[in-house]
């Protein structure tokens, strides 16, 4: 119960984070989503049901501070729902090898489905799909990836020790 709380803290303080601080990273008009890499650990570690309903409240705060409620929404629960797939249960007893290629695998998918929806549904005047698509997708994905790969070493490879 004790670790529910403290991910709840850790999903608004990364949302104000997100929306303040790396926001303002741009790479090729994208910026690198940390809110989505959160909700993929936290979809690895405790179920997709979970997952879902911490990208449900991620995406509520995050839309909140953007002023894009039902688009961050929708993008935290989707994100949430697929980086489910690959849940380790911990009666599994599976090596940090496994973990952490189910962490990186469910970071990928929580970040593609992310970037395609925002990029679909999202200022429709602005570019062209054929081109905000790849942009957003292929930079924002790795880009996203490289600060995964990051956190994981340096945060959370703790967390997901056997």
């Amino acid at each position: 119960m004790k670790k529910y709380f403290l991910y709840i803290a850790m999903v608004v303080v990364l949302a104000f984070v997100q929306r303040f601080l790396v926001s303002k990273l741009l790479i090729l008009h994208t910026a690198p989503d940390i809110m989505a890499i959160f909700i993929a650990f936290i979809s690895v570690t405790v179920g997709q049901r979970t997952g879902t309903n911490y990208g449900f409240g991620a995406g509520l705060i995050t839309g909140i501070l953007s002023g894009n409620l039902g688009l961050s929404a929708l993008v935290g629960t989707v994100q949430g729902f697929a980086s489910g797939f690959f849940h380790v249960p911990e009666e599994s007893h599976a090596t940090s090898v496994k973990k952490k290629r189910n962490f990186y695998a469910a970071s990928v998918t929580a970040l593609i489905a992310g970037y395609l929806l925002q990029s679909i549904f999202s200022d429709p005047l602005a570019l062209p799909l054929y081109v905000r698509i790849p942009e957003a997708v292929i930079i924002g994905t790795l880009v996203s990836m490289v600060l995964a790969v990051l956190v994981y070493h340096f945060v959370l490879k703790k967390m997901l020790k056997d």
